[in-house]
């Protein structure tokens, strides 16, 4: 480096020159900062002793005194494991296990925590320490500052914050119900188990997303009403459950019913949400109004039949002497015709006995692979040969569930003759069976025109039929006759898609 360059570095590092008064504002400084010190030295909670590097006490506060019951005269100048023996000793204050020990051979701040018992309290204390390691002004002599600290309480606190957080989310992921939380500007901060499985999303999927993700706006009620409590940002909850409709993360639409409260925390608004799936709660409902339906209907079909059975007795056996009467052969064809009307009344009466009265069922065990087999042997020889292609599939081994057999075939048997019905000119219909935990399920699928949505939610009422031909009676015995064994049936379909036919029977 050049002389002049040397000069610039020289009086770019050279202390200013002090003006008057800075003396003696420094000492004015001074005398503040150590009147502060001693403040906080005699008044803080904290114990703190000051040792030399040969562990002899120089100084200690009176937090410090308090707890040894002893004057202050009494403690300086003696070595801290003198006045201290109930927590070290001189062997163990030449060992790295002593934390003045490690603070002067590191030169740096240790801490270390101490479980102390309390006897006169009988019970055990966190003591925490801190030493940081000091040098005296203008000298190099060391010096060792100690802060003991009972951290006993707050700990304790803090150990229970974290069990209650723990339990929290133990039940918070546990939970059968979807839980989920959205923040002020109403997107996802928290997705539970439950939640996932519900919506077929992972976490990282809808973290920070809005909830429109899988409730959709729609132009129901219920969800305008969601927004006004949204915007609303009250502390509240809402007085009822709300109806929706989510959406699953493959489209799949479904019905939820929803509970939602708005809460303040740490200044921070919180919505709460907790969904429920009522998908089967909304079918319960809709099978105890069809069995209501069905009830009623069946109160009045028994009536009607009962006051047609007789009369229609006696016409038919006057019509029956007048035609043996009769030589005009233009007068006994058309009591041929009253004949043929009567039977068909009379046939229709025996259906609605059928409807109308109680099943009493004759169990045993019965494998429902054999019955599928009779009844696709039954069909297929009723029809011309390649016309339609009957697939039954499993069938290896029997699943065998405890029934009554004939009315099970009886329920196939009009099932799977409305499916060829259905396909016409020909197509393809699939039978199969399957264990499920308490019973089996029946599935019976055709390749036919399909039934329009309209149609499927009154499939199962009396007389209720879109067919030509037929008392719309059929699929309502097969309904009684399921529901008389404990079980369900239920249709899905899409008009020109074909439909399946789902039967569950209890009883494996």
């Amino acid at each position: 480096m050049s002389d002049e360059n040397d000069k610039v570095f020289s009086s770019a590092t050279e202390m200013p020159e002090r003006l008057p008064g800075d003396e003696a504002a420094d000492m004015e400084g001074a005398g503040v900062s150590d009147l502060v010190l001693k403040t906080l030295f005699e008044g803080i909670q904290e114990e703190i002793m000051v040792v030399d590097a040969d562990l002899v006490i120089r100084d200690a506060n009176p937090s410090f005194l308090r707890r040894l019951r002893l004057p202050k005269e009494q403690v300086i100048g003696r070595k801290c494991y003198e006045v201290a023996s109930g927590f070290c000793s001189e062997q163990a204050c030449r060992t790295d296990v002593c934390h003045l020990e490690r603070a002067r051979k590191s030169d740096q701040r240790v801490e270390i925590v101490n479980r102390v018992f309390d006897r006169r309290r009988e019970r055990m204390r966190e003591i925490v320490r801190l030493v940081y390691p000091v040098r005296g002004q203008g000298d190099a002599s060391r010096y060792f500052v100690q802060i003991t600290r009972d951290e006993t309480a707050r700990r304790q606190l803090v150990r229970r914050v974290k069990a209650s957080q723990r339990k929290f989310r133990i039940i918070l992921e546990t939970a059968t119900d979807a839980i989920l939380s959205l923040d002020a500007d109403q997107r996802i901060i928290h997705f539970n188990d439950a939640a996932c499985r519900l919506f077929g999303y992972s976490r990282r999927e809808v973290l920070g997303k809005e909830i429109g993700l899988f409730i959709p706006p729609q132009q129901a009620e219920d969800y305008h009403e969601l927004k006004r409590f949204l915007s609303a940002k009250r502390p509240k909850h809402l007085r009822r459950p709300l109806s929706l409709s989510a959406l699953r993360k493959g489209g799949e639409s479904f019905p939820v019913e929803m509970g939602i409260s708005y809460q303040l925390i740490e200044s921070e608004p919180t919505y709460t949400a907790i969904l429920r799936d009522i998908s089967e709660k909304r079918q319960m409902e809709k099978k105890l109004l069809q069995n209501e339906r069905l009830a009623a209907v069946g109160q009045t079909v028994a009536q009607v039949a009962h006051e047609i059975k007789n009369p229609l007795m006696i016409i038919g056996g006057f019509s029956r002497q007048i035609r043996e009467t009769l030589s005009d052969e233009k007068a006994v064809r058309k009591l041929d015709l009253i004949f043929e009307e009567i039977g068909r009344l009379e046939r229709l009466v025996a259906d609605l006995g059928d409807f109308t009265k109680q099943y009493r069922l004759v169990k045993k065990p019965t494998d429902i692979n054999s019955l599928l087999k009779e009844v696709t042997g039954v069909m297929s020889a009723l029809h011309p040969p390649g016309k339609f292609r009957f697939v039954l599939e499993g069938g290896a081994e029997p699943l065998t569930i405890l029934c009554d057999p004939d009315k099970v075939k009886q329920v196939l048997l009009n099932i799977v003759g409305n499916g060829l019905e259905a396909m016409g000119e020909g197509g393809t219909l699939k039978l199969s069976a399957r264990r499920e935990r308490r019973g089996a399920r029946i599935e019976i699928s055709d390749t036919g025109r399909g039934i329009p949505e309209g149609d499927l939610e009154r499939i199962f009422e009396p007389f209720y039929t879109t067919r030509h031909k037929g008392l719309g009676l059929g699929l309502s015995i097969c309904f009684k006759l399921v529901e008389a064994h404990g079980g369900d049936i239920s249709v899905f379909s899409h008009s020109g898609q074909g439909t399946t036919f789902s039967i569950f029977l209890p009883g494996a």
